[in-house]
């Protein structure tokens, strides 16, 4: 309701200047003007200025007793058209004027247009020179905080594997022993984006040695456990790896009993030292298949002997053949 005083608790009151007697328009739209100022719970009072000081109502020498007013309003006609005149005087001295000329296509014949019209240029006038209440800051909402990009995906630290592996030992100056199937399992970490250290065991490989004397065979059973260093390539979906190795091989021979032959069977771990390379292919972003393959050398080289007859050489050089399934985990 005091949108259009000054805020004080009793707003002084706003001198309306009493129209031109004998124009019966601007009396009705001097009274409705004080009706609209009571609305805005400011009072209006009519003060008398003399007529040849109409147009200098508002002027500090103007003749009119309403200089001391805070506010005043005046209305009057100047060849046949409506004139409304504000003046504010605000606290802090600023003195803020307005004159509208009102013709009739806009509301000029009409008091309450004239009214409505003079109280809102004197409530603009006020609100214009109203330095901005101070407003406490408001608090941001989640939707409106500033946005961090989400982080990286975690890269895939820990991969398992499954599948199986082939072991053959080539003929060289001694017999060698044919390919042998078995089955593998692998687990490895990557310590770098471009390093994996993967532990892998395979076997147990069966392989038929001999005939032994014409009459009968060996058979050997071999199994491998390996440490490797991968050095990866990143291409895409497709994975090309390097890789060095290390580990232990597993020899058991054994011989049937025969006429010529006794039964006899031996074990021994050698060490393994080889290279190999492979590749990996991921797919549904976690899985990936697995091939490789590596040769490797025992120290010393393992001669496979029954009953003082040569039957097999392993490790000068074996080659390892491994295919699987692995899965990466973060």
């Amino acid at each position: 309701m005091l949108a259009a005083g000054d805020g004080s608790p009793d707003p002084a009151p706003v001198a309306v200047m009493r129209p031109p007697r004998g124009d019966a328009l601007l009396e009705e739209a001097g009274s409705r003007i004080r009706s609209e100022l009571a609305a805005m719970g400011l009072e209006g009072q009519f003060v008398d200025c003399l007529p040849e000081a109409a147009n200098e109502a508002t002027e500090p020498d103007g003749g009119c007793p309403d200089v001391a007013a805070a506010a005043t309003i005046s209305l009057a006609r100047q060849d046949g058209v409506v004139e409304i005149s504000v003046r504010t005087l605000l606290p802090d001295g600023l003195e803020l004027r307005r004159h509208v000329r009102v013709f009739a296509q806009d509301g000029g014949d009409d008091p309450s247009v004239l009214a409505v019209r003079a109280v809102e240029l004197l409530r603009d006038l006020r609100l214009t020179g109203r330095p901005p209440s101070p407003r406490p800051p408001i608090p941001a909402r989640h939707d409106e905080a500033p946005q961090l990009p989400p982080p990286p995906p975690v890269p895939p630290r820990w991969r398992l594997s499954t599948g199986v592996a082939l072991l053959a030992s080539p003929r060289g100056d001694q017999p060698g022993v044919g390919p042998a199937v078995g089955p593998t399992i692998g687990a490895g970490a990557a310590v770098s984006p471009r390093l994996t250290v993967f532990a892998n065991f395979a076997g147990p490989f069966a392989a038929t040695l001999g005939p032994l004397n014409g009459t009968s065979n060996a058979t050997l059973v071999q199994a491998l456990g390996t440490l490797e260093l991968r050095f990866r390539f990143a291409l895409g979906p497709l994975e090309p790896f390097a890789a060095v190795l290390t580990g232990v091989n597993y020899l058991s021979v054994s011989s049937p009993i025969t006429p010529q032959i006794a039964s006899s069977s031996r074990s021994t771990w050698v060490p393994l030292f080889g290279l190999g390379g492979g590749a990996a292919l991921k797919f549904q972003s976690r899985f990936y298949l697995c091939a490789e393959a590596a040769a490797f050398v025992t120290q010393p080289t393992e001669l496979v002997e029954v009953a003082g007859t040569i039957v097999g050489r392993t490790g000068a050089p074996s080659i390892l053949v491994v295919s699987g399934l692995g899965v990466m985990l973060p």
